[in-house]
């Protein structure tokens, strides 16, 4: 049986079009909470450069733990790997608002 992750009902949005793939979020993550490095709560994954429209397009996909991306969203602040991201490609916040953003952009939507 799967154990059923509870983010509080928190979504995340990362922009696809916006992000560089720099790592910064999962910088961000770790320097706020100091996990073990065998954790993982935030990473950031690189995917090949590939041709769209005859242009070369970087594609890199975020992968967040949202139980644990509760934790700053609960303390009432913008979490760091969210307001420290130089692209602001990143976006945390209620399913509802999240899918309002989302709207006419190329972007990714987790929830759990």
């Amino acid at each position: 049986m799967k154990k059923r992750v509870d983010a509080g009902g928190i979504a995340m949005l990362h922009d696809l079009d916006d992000c560089t793939g720099c790592y910064g979020c999962e910088a961000a993550c770790r320097e706020t909470w100091h996990y073990p490095f065998d954790e993982d709560w935030m990473r950031t994954i690189r995917r090949t450069p590939f041709l769209v429209d005859g242009k070369l397009r970087n594609y890199h996909v975020v992968a967040p733990v949202l139980d644990k991306c509760a934790k700053c969203y609960g303390e009432g602040n913008v979490p760091l790997c969210v307001s420290g991201c130089p692209a602001k490609a990143l976006m945390i916040g209620s399913l509802e608002v999240i899918i309002d953003e989302a709207k006419g952009r190329h972007c990714n939507i987790y929830t759990a």
